[in-house]
């Protein structure tokens, strides 16, 4: 029996900045296998294609980079300071910037039922996140996820203009929106 050569979190670890730098579409499987030190058999073999690499690169993401970003929302303290903290945390953690999630899923999300179903999964937990920090501040269940719903499209745009914006102009455009979000009266149309 023939033993792996390498590690599978590391090959996902280089296909993440890959991915990340290139787009998955502007990514080949060569450049993978160039990447990653990897040849193409012992990839498919492990992941069967390339989305299969993809789909265990955003768990993998999930799983060692934004467990400590989602105890943030856990925590004590003023809520707009600790929605702040959430997502400059993303946005501060060196390069590069943003979501992985979100830049992922801006590219491939209306292509890709899998990558569609995983991006919803993660905005979901995000915004049970964002409802159960709101309850703590004794917000009532309607007007929390409806805050929560907000506060998760504020996510959205904050990690999507990333690239973008300076930053001066992050913190400004984070902070605002989640005092407009949180402090200001919402309705129920403005959800719609």
């Amino acid at each position: 029996m023939r033993y792996k050569e390498y590690n599978v979190n590391r090959v996902l670890e280089k296909c993440i900045q890959l991915f990340w730098e290139n787009g998955f579409r502007g990514c080949t499987v060569n450049d993978i296998v160039e990447a990653t030190g990897v040849n193409r058999f012992s990839l498919y073999h492990e992941f069967e294609n390339k989305e299969g690499i993809l789909y265990n690169a955003l768990r993998l993401y999930r799983l060692r980079y934004c467990e400590d970003k989602f105890a943030l929302l856990k925590g004590e303290g003023p809520i707009e300071e600790t929605l702040k903290q959430f997502y400059l945390s993303f946005l501060n953690d060196g390069s590069p910037q943003g979501c992985f999630f979100i830049h992922i899923g801006t590219e491939l999300a209306d292509a890709d039922p899998e990558i569609k179903k995983l991006v919803k999964n993660y905005l979901d937990e995000i915004e049970n996140l964002f409802a159960e920090r709101l309850l703590q501040e004794e917000r009532t269940m309607d007007n929390a996820k409806l805050y929560a719903r907000h506060l998760s499209g504020l996510f959205c745009t904050s990690m999507s203009f990333c690239l973008i914006q300076t930053e001066a102009q992050k913190q400004y455009h984070i902070a605002n929106g989640i005092d407009l979000i949180v402090n200001k009266k919402l309705t129920h149309a403005s959800s719609t």
